[in-house]
């Protein structure tokens, strides 16, 4: 496997567990909203009934879910040497930026549609696009140590004694938002290739909806 088909498998790979986890994470949104009257109205007291009435399967998935999207962000952004995060595919594809040259986009995508043009527009994985993940990484930085500190001692563990670390939805957001960020410059700039993920999160967020109108229409 070369340094370019290598890349492509790691971006592949973080790509699938940022899609279940934003999407996780927006179900549980969902599930709160819907309970909220200032976004949902007089129609948030129907649905407390309903989660009340089965409230064995909904107080466990909300927690399930939660506990889910966050282990899953916290596993992402993990630097552990043996594991696959975002910092090993930024370290990777500074070590190996020359190593994803038009050359080894050509020969890894042979039956691509409009190849050749795709190959006169090929620039590979630029400074810039380092400099500006590497920003990002800076900027978000405590963001990234709180959400360790809390993955190890409530995740990962059930520490004894335990430090305070609260994080915030907009903190969460933040972080999906570096990973999303991260996956499609390196992506796109190396295959032509981004994830929206509007769909999954649309169809995610639909669905949910779409179950707590039939338990109250009794379907």
């Amino acid at each position: 496997m070369t340094q370019y088909s290598q890349f492509q498998a790691y971006l592949e790979r973080l790509t699938s567990l940022y899609l279940r986890a934003v999407c996780a994470f927006h179900i549980f949104e969902t599930l709160e909203e819907l309970i909220a009257p200032n976004i949902v109205g007089k129609e948030a007291n129907k649905n407390v009934d309903i989660m009340n009435s089965f409230g064995g399967f909904f107080v466990i998935t909300k927690h399930s879910l939660n506990f889910y999207f966050l282990t899953e962000l916290a596993r992402i952004l993990d630097n552990h040497k043996k594991s696959l995060h975002i910092e090993k595919v930024i370290k990777y594809a500074e070590t190996f930026q020359n190593d994803m040259n038009v050359e080894e986009f050509k020969k890894n995508n042979p039956n691509r549609t409009f190849l050749e043009e795709l190959a006169t527009r090929y620039k590979g994985i630029e400074k810039e696009d380092l400099e500006k993940i590497n920003k990002m990484m800076e900027e978000t930085k405590a963001i990234r140590e709180k959400l360790k500190g809390y993955r190890d001692q409530n995740l990962a563990h059930e520490d004894i004694e335990k430090e305070k670390y609260k994080i915030s939805r907009d903190e969460v957001v933040k972080l999906f938002d570096l990973i999303k960020q991260v996956l499609n410059t390196f992506s796109n700039k190396t295959n032509f290739s981004t994830t929206s993920y509007k769909m999954a999160i649309d169809d995610s967020i639909r669905d949910t909806k779409n179950l707590l109108n039939k338990l109250k229409a009794g379907v």
